[in-house]
């Protein structure tokens, strides 16, 4: 079950930090510096610039058409990369996926911005080897057991419920799991706010 003990809080992609709702796609990367993985995830040299997250959005905002744009940042966290697309999705699909993971390992979450269904995917050296379904979070696909056990104990640390009102769920089926925490836990990350208030590596890109 989640405890405050857990260490970990939202507060860096909600109001407080980066505002990412109601959908994102964030990718952590062990083993890839920030600016190379916004190059293996086809961000051109050309664009990418340090700036405050807000400022980035600020850019993409004035380009045409607006919904087609959004923000694209790696930030620098406990020697991970973690792309940040505020309303992209390159980081969960393979074409994408296997470059960016490419010699190294990366944890994917998607939040869709419609449905709000969620997903987490870990891929391997291009490869990949575990997914979750946020609306199936006891229903892991992969065939390593002991990644398995590794994402069904951060998944119930993960656990809330429906309501935050209501009382601590018992098992997976009674609540949501959020697999943005499930992530973080899986590589040991704990981000804050001031982990990603300062100038990042970003660039507006066009989605699509």
């Amino acid at each position: 079950m989640f405890s405050d003990g857990a260490g970990y809080s939202a507060d860096w992609m909600r109001a407080a930090g980066l505002d990412l709702e109601p959908g994102y796609c964030i990718t952590a990367v062990r083993g890839v510096g920030p600016r190379a993985a916004l190059h293996r995830l086809g961000v051109g040299a050309e664009t990418i610039r340090t700036a405050p997250w807000s400022e980035l959005q600020a850019q993409a905002g004035e380009l045409e058409p607006a919904h087609r744009h959004g923000v694209t940042a790696a930030f620098a966290i406990d020697g991970h990369a973690v792309i940040v697309e505020d309303f992209g999705f390159r980081g969960r699909i393979a074409e994408w996926a296997g470059p960016l993971s490419r010699g190294a390992e990366a944890v994917n979450v998607y939040l869709s911005p419609t449905s709000l269904a969620q997903e987490l995917t870990v891929v391997r050296d291009g490869v990949r080897v575990a997914f979750i379904d946020g609306d199936r979070p006891d229903e892991i696909a992969t065939d390593d057991a002991d990644l398995a056990t590794r994402l069904f104990e951060l998944a119930e640390a993960a656990l809330r419920p429906w309501d935050e009102n209501d009382a601590a769920p018992e098992s997976l089926g009674d609540g949501w799991v959020d697999l943005l925490q499930v992530a973080c836990g899986y590589f040991g990350l704990r981000p804050t706010v001031s982990d990603i208030s300062g100038p990042v590596w970003g660039a507006p890109t066009k989605i699509g």
